[in-house]
């Protein structure tokens, strides 16, 4: 029988995959059909607005009550590097819990 911290790392990575996965398919096709829009010259603009409608780069924070820190300006070539990266260590984390579980499925 699978335990529950082998269960819960499996849905973890998974839920982690997809969410990145979705994040890069948004951030592609906001961009794309804000190229399309604008006819943009600088890829360097940023394409993504805010609540407000203004063109904004991304923000990376690390939340930690009143001790948190935040960068504003990040590019999203930048973004989706970093989503990229935790999509492929997650997938990594995934691999070694799977193995986790044919080891406990095969010890019962």
């Amino acid at each position: 029988m699978l335990s529950d911290e082998t269960i819960e790392r499996i849905w973890s990575c998974k839920r982690e995959i997809v969410t990145g996965q979705k994040l890069l398919n948004d951030m592609a096709e906001t961009r794309k059909r804000e190229d399309e829009r604008m006819n943009r010259i600088s890829k360097t603009e940023p394409t993504l607005k805010d609540a407000f409608g203004r063109r904004q780069h991304l923000q990376l924070g690390i939340p930690s009550g009143e001790n948190g820190h935040r960068l504003f300006d990040v590019a999203p070539q930048l973004a989706e590097s970093i989503i990229r990266a935790h999509i492929a260590n997650k997938t990594a984390e995934l691999t070694e819990a799977t193995e986790q579980a044919r080891v406990e499925l095969a010890v019962t």
